[in-house]
């Protein structure tokens, strides 16, 4: 099975996806967060979201293995900060971990090109009348 299994992901890059959404809302997340502590800031959940997102729309279409591998890297990146960044409460980490977790959901289902369950909630749902 080649890697990744889509090289463009459903054919378009910005149709709704549920990765590009759940990173939006990081950065949200972090943006809110940002001065509340000098030089204490979430940068390693910011930076891995924005390479997450560049991944997705810069790199994926005309590079799709490092685009793909970019897209896991950085969301793995995202949770791993959500993880070690304590200062901003548990309310936050738990807002990014979650966000995160969707986000390697689809990076998951359009690189391996596996079965995930929110890929087919976000189908069911746009299948809607």
């Amino acid at each position: 099975m080649p890697f990744p299994a889509e090289p463009v992901p459903d054919g378009a890059l910005f149709a709704p996806h549920h990765f590009l959404y759940p990173l939006y809302l990081v950065l949200l997340c972090s943006a809110r967060k940002w001065d509340l502590y000098p030089r204490d800031e979430p940068l390693l959940v910011t930076g891995s979201a924005l390479l997450g997102l560049f991944g997705w729309v810069h790199l994926w279409r005309y590079y799709p293995v490092a685009g793909a591998t970019t897209c896991l890297l950085a969301v793995c990146g995202v949770l791993v900060g959500a993880a070690v960044t304590t200062r901003y409460g548990r309310r936050y980490r738990a807002t990014v971990g979650v966000l995160a977790l969707a986000s390697l959901d689809d990076a998951v289902s359009h690189a391996f090109g596996v079965w995930t369950p929110l890929d087919w909630l976000w189908g069911l749902a746009l299948a809607l009348p």
